[in-house]
């Protein structure tokens, strides 16, 4: 298979988790106490690998499982302020 055909699906959970992760970013930094201390969260080298591992799961997405399902999946579990205490990364983006 081409690597440069377009995938929508792809396409879409990227653009998802992509739209998460800044609005995220943004609400983090309306909590004025709490900033500096989540900084590490939305800060550049936090984003930027943040949305690697994105298009890391975005080629991993099981054939079952929507853009938006992965998208929730990826960042429920991701973006640090949002997972659950004591979960277990999702088994279809985990890098073994």
């Amino acid at each position: 298979m081409n690597n440069n055909t377009f995938n929508w699906k792809k396409f879409q959970f990227i653009t998802e988790v992509q739209t998460a992760v800044i609005n995220n970013a943004t609400n983090l930094t309306f909590n004025n106490d709490d900033a500096k201390n989540t900084r590490h969260i939305f800060s550049a080298t936090g984003t930027l690998s943040i949305m690697d591992d994105a298009f890391y799961a975005a080629e991993r997405i099981p054939g079952d499982m929507t853009a938006h399902e992965a998208a929730c999946d990826f960042c429920g579990y991701m973006l640090e302020n949002l997972k659950e205490d004591n979960s277990d990364v999702p088994y279809w983006f985990a890098r073994n």
